[in-house]
């Protein structure tokens, strides 16, 4: 019996208070991390969706170069070769064309805005 209380001794773990401590510090961690993640996505996702403006809205000007007239979309933009694939809002938004908007303005999304 002697043996079995000595064994029990030398046996090293954790004690529930320092797995709580733990458990606080990894929750506290999640707490602060999570916000800045859905920021960071939100904001990657802006600046994706800008990049598609640009290029939607460089392409119509040269489409409106070769043929004297904007497109009535971006699907006509890749109908006529000036596209290879149709630019996709990360947020899942539509792009249109303002034929009378300024340069910077032209290309509008429906989730991003312009």
């Amino acid at each position: 019996m002697a043996e079995y209380k000595k064994e029990l001794d030398n046996q090293r773990g954790f004690t529930l208070i320092e797995m709580l401590v733990v458990l606080f510090v990894i929750g506290v961690i999640i707490a602060i991390a999570l916000p800045n993640l859905k920021a960071a996505g939100e904001s990657a996702q802006e600046r994706a969706c800008a990049a598609n403006r640009k290029l939607i809205g460089s392409q119509a000007d040269n489409y409106f170069l070769e043929l004297g007239s904007y497109p009535s979309s971006v699907q006509q933009l890749k109908r006529r070769g000036y596209l290879r694939t149709l630019p996709e809002c990360p947020a899942k938004g539509n792009y249109t064309i303002q034929k009378s908007a300024s340069v910077e303005k032209r290309v509008k999304c429906s989730i991003h805005g312009d």
